[in-house]
């Protein structure tokens, strides 16, 4: 069972940045004893569990989060909010790849393709600087025609307020995509294809920056 949260601030930005610190770092072969030591020397509450199974980590609210080494999967480790011995099943905050950093996609030259999706909506769908909202429509509007939409999302955009798109793959060609601004249109800058985050579902925003909302 997957669970996306959206708790208070506080709590929010302290899991937020932890899973950001554990998106930072691989090691393969790190242990649950390596894990706990490496967060503590770096400011963290951490501990491993008694049967060694899983790190605890105490948030400065007083909550606790769980973690696992993941090997070669992405990332230094899985989040979790409920230790994975639990007897209920564990329950994992975010999916390992769930969110990509930095992360370069194929532009796509199929004209027709292009066309197509250019003629799917108007444009601007949104007024400018709302591109929250822009990008859930379009993310929409394609899905609804059997395409598979990506969201790429770059804090430092619009003079640090955050920018985030879409991009739409091409089902002729698989991992081509061409991109979409809510505003401006289809896109072809190599600019955007690449971001500093992207994912499939718009509700992972929260967890890259859950204060970020353009009114």
């Amino acid at each position: 069972m997957l669970l996306i949260l959206y708790p208070t601030a506080c709590y929010a930005s302290e899991e937020n940045d932890l899973w950001l610190f554990l998106s930072s770092y691989e090691d393969i072969g790190i242990t649950i004893e390596d894990l706990a030591f490496f967060l503590a020397t770096h400011g963290y509450n951490a501990e491993p569990s008694t049967n060694d199974s899983y790190v605890t980590v105490k948030m400065k609210s007083g909550k606790e989060v769980y973690l696992t080494p993941n090997g070669a999967s992405p990332r230094l480790a899985d989040l979790w909010m409920t230790p994975p011995t639990s007897k209920t099943g564990p329950v994992q905050v975010i999916p390992g790849d769930a969110i990509k950093i930095n992360a370069t996609y194929n532009m796509t030259h199929d004209r027709e393709f292009i066309k197509t999706i250019s003629r799917y909506t108007m444009f601007p769908v949104t007024p400018l600087g709302m591109c929250y909202d822009g990008s859930q429509k379009m993310d929409s509007t394609y899905s609804g025609f059997g395409y598979n939409v990506i969201f790429l999302y770059d804090p430092s955009g619009f003079a640090s307020q955050g920018h985030i798109w879409v991009a739409v793959e091409n089902k002729n060609e698989p991992n081509s995509w061409i991109a979409v601004d809510s505003y401006y249109g289809v896109m072809e800058d190599p600019e955007y294809y690449t971001a500093p985050y992207s994912f499939s579902e718009f509700q992972y925003l929260d967890s890259v920056n859950p204060k970020w909302r353009l009114i």
